[in-house]
């Protein structure tokens, strides 16, 4: 067994080092792929001055966050030798937590789940091939509609619910790198996407929950593997 993954791995590496085709990437102006996406979601959050104005038995509020995943597609458009402008279609799943810390005793912590469709759109910058290798660095714009926002939902004064809103506008930056087989790329990359706009929707004043909340910047951080034709 030992000798199969031994095996294995030089194999990978012997595909990874090998010259191939330097000039293909060059005549090529459109390229579409696919992606596997893992992801970690939190958030920014601003207490409510109300917050601190408080004589009741709540004492804190964290945010916290969770993994998650997604999948979905690539097109890029290549200009020049080093300029890409590249849209990641992605379907992600994800959630962001609110912990909720009390005086005298427990109350429920908040869970917000999201279903999202993500559009990306970044402008890519590659450097010269090394081999087969190169690094990139990117940035741009995302905009993210969640199919599980609470948006339209009446959120009562003691109802335990912190609701997001359906879209959300991000700008994001990252790097990669990028390997050149003889019929496809493969690319790694990291990427941190920031939240553009107040996240937080219907905002209860008198709520222990919403109430004690003024804004929410959703965060996410993202590590795809990426294969493109």
């Amino acid at each position: 067994m030992r000798k199969v993954i031994a095996i294995a791995i030089c194999s990978i590496c012997l595909i990874l080092q090998a010259q191939t085709d330097p000039n293909r990437i060059y005549r090529k102006h459109f390229f579409w792929g696919i992606a596997f996406t893992g992801t970690y979601a939190k958030m920014k959050m601003n207490l409510d001055p109300v917050f601190w104005q408080r004589q009741d038995s709540i004492a804190a509020i964290l945010p916290g966050g969770q993994a998650g995943g997604g999948f979905g597609g690539t097109v890029a458009y290549r200009f020049g030798k080093h300029w890409e402008l590249k849209t990641l279609t992605m379907l992600q799943l994800h959630q962001r937590d609110l912990k909720y810390k009390w005086r005298n005793t427990p109350g429920p912590d908040i869970k917000m789940e999201t279903i999202s469709f993500d559009l990306p759109v970044t402008l890519k910058y590659r450097s010269k091939m090394h081999g087969n290798k190169r690094f990139y660095v990117l940035g741009g714009m995302r905009w993210s509609h969640d199919f599980q926002s609470n948006e339209d939902v009446v959120i009562g004064v003691n109802k335990p619910l912190v609701a997001l809103k359906k879209n959300t506008f991000y700008y994001e930056y990252g790097a990669g790198w990028e390997f050149q087989l003889d019929f496809v790329d493969l690319s790694v990359e990291l990427k941190m996407s920031n939240g553009l706009n107040n996240g937080l929707a219907n905002r209860v004043p008198n709520s222990y929950y919403s109430g004690s909340i003024q804004s929410i910047f959703p965060r996410l951080f993202s590590l795809s593997l990426m294969a493109q034709n």
